[in-house]
């Protein structure tokens, strides 16, 4: 598990250095898109919150932003936060993230967690967005909750790093 953490901050701490070393050319298609992105993703929190905030307090696992557990495994070593770099690079465009917190991996929970997510509500990993329990999904209109899901997973999907850094 520890190793599987480690590999997260790594993978973390390249993606937040390949943001910083971008150049001003390179911004104005990233700011594009990372306005489409943080919108969608706005759009279907606002949706999905209600019921996150109804259900999670009372979920029997405690949170599903835990990086094991043996009856949930949605946190996968990835990065923190579960952000793989093209979803990374969309949400932490023009936006300060927490500082992770470390020490929540000998808790086995995600670094970006503290009592609920503290990253800012249009700036979460497709991963997560894309998790619904069992008891969420009976709390939701999961056909609106995909519509609006599939609206993110386009900005992703049409998201070229090619583009990016290629200045085009």
């Amino acid at each position: 598990m520890i190793e599987h953490a480690d590999a997260a901050i790594e993978k973390y701490r390249g993606f937040e250095l390949a943001y910083r070393l971008l150049k001003d050319d390179n911004l104005a298609y990233l700011r594009e898109k990372s306005r489409a992105y943080k919108k969608a993703v706005r759009e279907l929190q606002e949706l999905i919150l209600p019921a996150v905030k109804a259900e999670c307090p009372q979920c029997e696992y405690g949170t599903c932003c835990r990086l094991y557990s043996s009856k949930l495994k949605i946190y996968i070593a990835r990065s923190i936060g579960g952000f793989d770099f093209e979803d990374f690079l969309l949400a932490r465009c023009d936006s300060k993230f927490p500082e992770p917190d470390l020490t929540n991996r000998a808790r086995n929970f995600c670094a970006f967690w503290d009592n609920g997510c503290r990253l800012d509500a249009g700036c979460r990993s497709l991963l997560c967005l894309g998790f619904f329990c069992e008891p969420l999904q009976n709390r939701l209109e999961m056909d609106e909750v995909n519509r609006k899901l599939a609206v993110v997973q386009d900005v992703v999907e049409n998201f070229s790093l090619l583009r990016l850094f290629h200045n085009e």
